[in-house]
This record gives C-alpha cells, sequence and structure tokens, in this order.
C-alpha cells in the first residue's frame, strides 16, 4: 500500500541555499589552492605523505589537529587498505565510540553513550538510505555498516560537536563517509584484492575480491573513477536464549485456565529457554562510480553513484522448553525443582496425562529466510562555481534503502500428556538458566510422533527510506576584523520509511495430533543440528533438522478458505495492516555560519533553523480502519566552535551547541511488529516528541610530535525528551504478547563524560595508542499511571507514580589499547576494545542489561614488492560472547539470560595497487 509512492520533492523542485558540503566537496582547482595556501600559511599546516600504520595515524592526528571543531578522523593508508573488515568496527577504535556486534560484526554505532538511531551518519556529507535484512530489526535512521564494503571507503570523520553547516539530527555525534573521487588519484591508478574468510563456528572458507580504478586527461578536466567489491561469509551464532522473566506469581502472562492449587508463588524464571543455531549465507555486492568534469577554473561539478546489496539467506533453529508451563505442576508425581532466593533454581518437567492441552511445554521452530536482503542506492549530482569572492556550491539527489525479509515459520510442538517429552530447567545461582533436553535426545535423534507440526506460516515483509534533497551554497570570503568567510544556505529534503508485510497462514491448525500436518517424522530430512554451546552455559545439544521442501509443500497443498470454515484450510497472502505504516518527513533548514581567526585563535558560530512537518500513516489495531497522525516542529540551534593555541604544540577547545534528534520511524508508525511464536514484538507511539539537548565540551590537546598526541575532552549533554523503550505484557487481537517493546519519552536527563587519548610512534617502528571514555548518566524520575483494582481484580481507577527510567546503550566505562611495529617490508598490530555493560529496556520483572564486551584482534601484512602486500588478520581472538541480563526490581538481584557466541574470525588475502 505504501510502497513506491512519488515523493513532494520530485513533484515540486525546492531550490534552496545551504553551505558546501563539508565532505566530498569538490572545489575548482584554483581556489582549492588558494584556499590550501592560506591555511597552510595560518595554521601551519604540514603536507603530509601518507604511506602504512605510522602514516595514517599522522593524517589522522593531521585531520584532528586543524580542524576547527572537535573531530576525530580516520584516513585509509593507501587505495583499498582500511584498517579494519568493516567501517564500524573501524569507529571502535575511536575515542568515545562503542559498536554493536550481534551477528559478529559492526552494525551500529554508538556515540558517547548515545545509542545508533541517535546519532548521524552522511555519505560524501549527504544521507544514505538503510535497510535491514533482519525481520526483528525495526526501521531506525541509523545506517547499517554491515551493507557497506570498507574497500569504497577513503576515509571518515567524527563530528562530536556541532557546526550550523551540518545536517541536523545527531544527539551524539555525526559520521562522515569519503568516498574517492578521480581528481584524487593519478590517472591510471587502481588496486585488487582478493582475501578468503574463516569462521571457526561455521567451519567453512568464503571468497571476497575488490578492485577500483581511477582515470583522468592530462588537462585534469574530467575523470572517471570505478571501484566495486564482492564478498561471501557464511555465519553462525550459537545462542542460550531466553524469552523474558517473569514471577514469582504467575500472573496473565500464559493462559492458566486451571492452575494445580500453589500455583501461584513457585517462584522467577524464564517464560521459555531455547537453544539456537542461526546459520545464514551472505553475499555481498558493491559499486561505486565517479565522474569529474571541470571546464573551466571557475566550474567543476561530479556526479556520483553508489549501490550495495546485502543478501542474506538464513535460517533460525531453536528447541525450546517453557519451564513457565511447567511450574504449575511443581511438586506433582515427577515434576520436582528447588527454589531460592523467589527464583527457580532447578525444574524438571515431564509430560503427564493430567495436563490440559494449553501447558504443552517443548516447541521446536525453524525459520527458514532465503531471500532476505537489503540494499542501498545513492545518485548525487554536485557542482561549484568559483566567484570573485566565494563560491556558489550546489548538490542535488536521492538515496534509497531497501529491506526484503522472508520468513517461512515452521514449528513443532510436543504433547503436553506425552512422557517421552521432557527436559529439565538448571538455574545455578539464579543467574546462569539453561535447558538440557538430554532426557528427550533418543527421539530428538530419531523423531517419530513425538513431535506434530501445528504451526506454521509464509511471510513477506518489505521496507523502503527514501530520501530526495536539493540545495544550494555559498561561502563568502569576508574581510570583518577577525570574521573570514561567511556561509549561509537553505537545505530542502523529503524522507520518507514506509513497512508492508503479508501473510500467508492456516486456519484450525492444531498444535498437536490430528488436525496438524503431521508427525515430526514426515518431515525429517534425515540431517542433525549438532550446537556445542562451548562458550556459552547451556550444555551441547542435537537434534534433527526438518526438511524444508516437504514443509513447504505440505503447507500450500492445504485448500484456500472459502469462508467460514472449521476444518483445516488455508488463507494467501493476507496483508497485515496492524504491521504496515508509512512516516513522512519534510524538511526545511536554514542556516548561517561565520567562520573567524586570529593572533592563536580560530573558530566557527552559527546558527541552524530547521522545520519538519510529519505524517505517520498506518493502521488501528482494534477496528483495522487507516489512521493519520500529523506532527510538526520547529527549532532554533546555535552553535559556537572556539580553538586557541596555548603554546605552538598545545591547543584549547571549546564548543557549545543546540541539537535535535528525530524519533525512528517504527517508534513514530502506529503499527506493530508481532512474533507471536515468542510471545514477543514491538510497537511504535505516533505521539512521540523529538529530543532535544543543549550540549558542551571543553578539551586539550597536546602534539608532542608529528604523530604522537595527548588529549583530554570534557563533555556534558542536558537532554530533554529522551526515549527508552518499555517492555509490556499486552493483548494484541487476541494474542498474548508477553514481552511487547513501546518506546516513551522519558522527560530530562544529563551526560556528563570525559575522554581522555594518547598516541606515540617511536623512531625505531614501534607505536601505540590508548583511549579511554568515562561516561555517567543520570536516571530521569517520570510520572506514570498506576491501575487501581478492587478485591475481584477489577480496574476501578489510576493514580500517579513515579518510577525511575534510565537511558538506554550508554557504557560508563569504553577503553582502546593498541600497539603496532612497522618497517618498510612487514607491520603487525594488535588491538583491544572494551566497553562496560549497559541498559538496554525495562521490562515486568526489572531493567534488562547488555553484559561488558570486549574483543581482541590482530593483523599482520608484508609488502613482497612495492605494489603488492600479503596480510593476515584475527578477530575476536578471545573468543567473546554477548549476554542480556536483567536486574530484579523489588531486591537488585542478577537473573541471567541470553547468551550468543559469534566466534572467531580468520582472514588471509593479498592486494596489488598499480
Amino acid at each position: 500500500m505504501y510502497r513506491n509512492q512519488q515523493s513532494k520533492l520530485t513533484r515540486s523542485i525546492r531550490l534552496a541555499i545551504t553551505m558546501g558540503a563539508l565532505s566530498g566537496m569538490t572545489m575548482p582547482v584554483a581556489f582549492a589552492q588558494q584556499q590550501q595556501d592560506e591555511q597552510e600559511q595560518n595554521n601551519k599546516t604540514e603536507v603530509i605523505e601518507v604511506t602504512g600504520i605510522r602514516g595514517s595515524q599522522k593524517a589522522n592526528i593531521n585531520a584532528k589537529r586543524f580542524s576547527n571543531a572537535i573531530v576525530d578522523a580516520i584516513t585509509a593508508e593507501d587505495i583499498g587498505k582500511f584498517p579494519d573488515k568493516n567501517v564500524a568496527e573501524t569507529l571502535a577504535r575511536v575515542p568515545g565510540i562503542t559498536i554493536d556486534r550481534d551477528f559478529g560484526e559492526g552494525q551500529g554505532v554508538t556515540i558517547r553513550g548515545v545509542q545508533p538511531d541517535q546519532n548521524l551518519t552522511l555519505v560524501n556529507g549527504q544521507a544514505v538510505g538503510t535497510g535491514q535484512w533482519f525481520v526483528l530489526s525495526d526501521a531506525t535512521r541509523n545506517f547499517n555498516f554491515e551493507i557497506l564494503a570498507s574497500e569504497m571507503i577513503a576515509g571518515l570523520e567524527v563530528y562530536k560537536s556541532s557546526q550550523a553547516d551540518i545536517d541536523e539530527g545527531a544527539l551524539g555525534g555525526t559520521v562522515i563517509l569519503k568516498t574517492r573521487k578521480p581528481f584524487d588519484l593519478e590517472a591510471n591508478s587502481g588496486q585488487l584484492s582478493i582475501e578468503g574468510q574463516y569462521g571457526d563456528i561455521a567451519d567453512a572458507l568464503d571468497p571476497s575480491v575488490s578492485g577500483l580504478y581511477s582515470w583522468k586527461n592530462e588537462e585534469e578536466t574530467f575523470g572517471i573513477l570505478f571501484s566495486g567489491s564482492y564478498q561471501e561469509r557464511t555465519v553462525e551464532r550459537e545462542t542460550n536464549e531466553d524469552f523474558g522473566w517473569f514471577g514469582p506469581s504467575i500472573p496473565r502472562i500464559d493462559p492458566l485456565i486451571e492452575a494445580p492449587s500453589g500455583a501461584q508463588e513457585k517462584g522467577a524464571l524464564p517464560w521459555g529457554m531455547g537453544s539456537a543455531l542461526f546459520k545464514q549465507d551472505r553475499e555481498r555486492v558493491g559499486f561505486d562510480v565517479t565522474a569529474q568534469w571541470a571546464p573551466t577554473d571557475n566550474f567543476d561539478m561530479s556526479v556520483h553513484y553508489l549501490s550495495s546489496t546485502l543478501k542474506a539467506d538464513n535460517v533460525n533453529s531453536n528447541l525450546i522448553g517453557i519451564p513457565f508451563r511447567g511450574i504449575a505442576y511443581m511438586g506433582t508425581d515427577t515434576n520436582t525443582g528447588t527454589v531460592s532466593d523467589g527464583v527457580v533454581e532447578s525444574l524438571n518437567v515431564t509430560g503427564l496425562p493430567q495436563r490440559p492441552a494449553w501447558a504443552r511445554f517443548i516447541a521446536y521452530d525453524n525459520i527458514f529466510r532465503d531471500g532476505s536482503e537489503m540494499s542501498t542506492e545513492i545518485i548525487d549530482i554536485e557542482g561549484n562555481y568559483l566567484t570573485d569572492n566565494g563560491v556558489l556550491h550546489f548538490q542535488i539527489g536521492t538515496t534509497t534503502g531497501e529491506g526484503e525479509n522472508r520468513d517461512f515459520f515452521t514449528e513443532f510442538w510436543a504433547d503436553a500428556n506425552d512422557p517421552r517429552a521432557a527436559f529439565d530447567f538448571y538455574n545455578p545461582g539464579g543467574d546462569s538458566p539453561y535447558i538440557d533436553f538430554t532426557t528427550a535426545s533418543p527421539w530428538l535423534a530419531n523423531p517419530t510422533d513425538e513431535m506434530w507440526l501445528g504451526g506454521i506460516f509464509d511471510q513477506f515483509n518489505s521496507t523502503e527510506d527514501t530520501e530526495n534533497y536539493v540545495q544550494f551554497d555559498y561561502e563568502h570570503s569576508v574581510d570583518w576584523g577577525a570574521i573570514t568567510e561567511v556561509k549561509t544556505g537553505v537545505k530542502r529534503r523529503d524522507r520518507s520509511f514506509s513497512q508492508s508485510r503479508y501473510r500467508t497462514d492456516l486456519a484450525n491448525l492444531a498444535p498437536v495430533g490430528e488436525g496438524s500436518l503431521g508427525p515430526a517424522s514426515d518431515f525429517w530430512s534425515g540431517d542433525m543440528l549438532n550446537v556445542s554451546h562451548s562458550e556459552t552455559n547451556a550444555v551441547a545439544a542435537s537434534y534433527f533438522f526438518p526438511d524444508k521442501d516437504s514443509m513447504y509443500n505440505a503447507f500450500y497443498n492445504v485448500a484456500e478458505c472459502s469462508g467460514d470454515e472449521t476444518t483445516l484450510c488455508r488463507t494467501t497472502d493476507r496483508f497485515l495492516p496492524e504491521s504496515s505504516f508509512e512516516v513522512e518527513e519534510d524538511i526545511t533548514a536554514l542556516y548561517v555560519m561565520a567562520k573567524f581567526s586570529g593572533e592563536g585563535f580560530r573558530g566557527n558560530m552559527g546558527l541552524r533553523y530547521v522545520e519538519t512537518d510529519s505524517t505517520s500513516n498506518g493502521f488501528d489495531l482494534n477496528s483495522g480502519e487507516a489512521v493519520s497522525f500529523d506532527g510538526g516542529y520547529n527549532e532554533w540551534l546555535p552553535s559556537i566552535n572556539l580553538s586557541y593555541d596555548l603554546a605552538e604544540d598545545v591547543l584549547v577547545r571549546m564548543a557549545a551547541s543546540r541539537v535535535l534528534t528525530r524519533p525512528a520511524p517504527f517508534q513514530l508508525a502506529p503499527a506493530v511488529n508481532l512474533t507471536p511464536e515468542t510471545s514477543s514484538g514491538s510497537a511504535g507511539n505516533p505521539q512521540l516528541d523529538p529530543l532535544t539537548a543543549n550540549q558542551f565540551e571543553v578539551g586539550a590537546e597536546w602534539y608532542f610530535s608529528e604523530s604522537s598526541i595527548a588529549a583530554i575532552t570534557v563533555f556534558k549533554k542536558d537532554i530533554n525528551d529522551f526515549i527508552f523503550t518499555k517492555t509490556v505484557s499486552r493483548e494484541i487481537d487476541g494474542q498474548q504478547i508477553n514481552q511487547l517493546r513501546t518506546p516513551e519519552n522519558g522527560g530530562s536527563t544529563s551526560i556528563d563524560g570525559v575522554e581522555v587519548q594518547v598516541q606515540h610512534v617511536f623512531e625505531n617502528g614501534f607505536g601505540g595508542y590508548a583511549n579511554y571514555t568515562y561516561t555517567d548518566v543520570a536516571d530521569a524520575q517520570v510520572d506514570e499511571a498506576v491501575p487501581v483494582t478492587d478485591a475481584d481484580g477489577n480496574i476501578t481507577g489510576a493514580t500517579l507514580a513515579s518510577r525511575t527510567v534510565s537511558f538506554p546503550n550508554t557504557s560508563k566505562d569504553s577503553f582502546n589499547v593498541g600497539v603496532f611495529y612497522e618497517t618498510d617490508l612487514y607491520s603487525a598490530r594488535l588491538n583491544y576494545n572494551y566497553r562496560s555493560e549497559y541498559f538496554i529496556a525495562q521490562a515486568e520483572i526489572g531493567d534488562q542489561f547488555r553484559d561488558e564486551q570486549s574483543q581482541l584482534d590482530a593483523q599482520l601484512s608484508w609488502n613482497i614488492t612495492e605494489t603488492i602486500t600479503l596480510k593476515a588478520e584475527a578477530l575476536n581472538l578471545t573468543n567473546e560472547i554477548w549476554e542480556n541480563y536483567y536486574v530484579r526490581s523489588s531486591d537488585g538481584k542478577r537473573l541471567g539470560g541470553t547468551q550468543s557466541a559469534n566466534g572467531r574470525r580468520f582472514f588471509v588475502g593479498a592486494s596489488m595497487r598499480f
């Protein structure tokens, strides 16, 4: 319904004036040389020949030193030699930045304690559309770095302080990725590399290849650059998974119609625990083409096209025990267990004749997602015209990110009355829960009728993120005392986020026995899945793997529904209005910014005005009728950046600004993304307000050699209307959802922090770097309505109560430590990064956290000639896992949860430059 709608901007071209793009702006040759000469004279800029690790470090320091704002930079030392396999993993080396690696590869970037979707990623100064391949990933504004090959990036800048000429939208910081242009390289230069990757859990070797070629004519009036990359990756992830904690009483979470006497006060435990194996075949293909034309000394323009697609066929297998349904029978017959400190520490669950049908407690899910993929595309036209006293710059373009998620969901159930169905739940100390299916291992390895195919659907989900933009900018050189340049502009853009979901499912399907699609023996492929759980606290498991084609054929052989059937029938391509939406935004921004400099000082100050009109379209969850919510807001965003030279090699920086961050698209949608099979999901909230913050920072930097720095920065952010996630239980369209994640505005809070950085390169080829960031977030107090009930449990009213809300995704401590050694022939480096635990969401039993994370990486390279290099890398040498846990609100006790192991990754390859 919402796909392929024509944007407002494409229906009416609206011109604007904004300042030249900070990254990717191509100036005419004469003016660029004039600017470079002036900067070298005024700021003593060192002209750097970037070679090797030391050269790259020198370039990074040089970019930081002579920037007006508070900036960190990373420069590729040569064509095709970005220091990591993923740009997000490179960003994790920057002070104040931490990343998420849920699938073993960097995805989102957290800056100064601010979660990824509240930061901004730009390519050559403009937005980049993004999508998600994973059906459980809601539409956000953050760029998914999995999609972009590092070979396409020449360098990046992280702006931690604001400038009036940078797009608004970042609370933590703005990442500007830069691609290469033909005028930047020698004619007929290029690069070719080939590499093999090995993952120890997948036990597979995967290839990748990339190349680049750049040409320009002798007059340097026309050039064109081509680059491309291809990568395969076999992903396997082992998970000991929980599905939410509840208790000690058994509330409405499960349909306990007639629980045995005494079942209400057994102890807290997870609703379900699963032994999961995720397997994925990734294929990433990317192209980047840039053409530049400079017909005169006063005019040049470029056309840039980027396309990248990640195909992500995957299957997730999860053998699930549901102790929440077994605890009701603890102490009856063979169902025994122990409780300590209000937490179930052990529970033996077995099928019993007296169990009602709803009390089935073993499920086996296989979700096949063939055809899942995400892609991004950029088309950008940029031009510059040199006037007598300035530069007129224009930029117009469009970017689109798309995601396709395909779910063929299958679920086998064991009969609650079958004594062969059994598991043992263990939770030593209350913080290490896991399921042991050893008792059931005979039939898991040779299934017959112990499990039945009683849950199945085929689902297609598509998302689209499109932004169209146009801007005109003018840089005007002036002689107004300390003010040397004034930049002015207006930028017009429209952005649209949409999602459509369709499902084919069965009516009147029984979970077990007659009325299901049949016993497990009818669908067994003969293959087994073996999950070692060597890195998690679960025990090794082995279970049958069903045949997808057999289940698919059985599913689509069921006759179509024609009316109010009471027997098994199929409904095909049913539109799911509750999960479909479109969020549209029209944004106009105007700004003015002045650059100033004098004896020992320089900087900029400016004012940006932004006006946003938004519309959230979706469907009412109860009636199914279309609904629409209009919103709008405008903000004045002042900023100032000041640098002062205390000495020749020591400078002090100060920055202050007001910033704006918009809620994520799905957060604004009148929609839900539900996963009924795990009783979980997420919901939007069209009433959300944008975040605003006043932020301040001051720092000192000592450049004690051309490749060395010692720096400290203190920062503060006073935040209003921050957004956090609350997990609640709710019935939606007749389905009980135990873990429904909902966004809410959390009032006011503040982030206070300090960044410390040191880097030094010795004359003997050794070097090292270390940085540490401390971030302290103040909890907010939020008033909410709490229902008041009578003796019969009926709601009679509500009262206001204050509760504490935490700011999400913020680690208090993070640091990086790296050492390297380099000669003309060899180089080696080690890097270790760490982030402490952080808050994820509120749950009914208490707050959910992600435990501390760390990773050790290594790299070796050998320049066998001036143009050919061999390289080996290893990621996650310490084989770290990630773990979520809960802190019980009643007493602060830690309750363990999901653990996932992604394993180590090893690379070996060669590159050639010409």
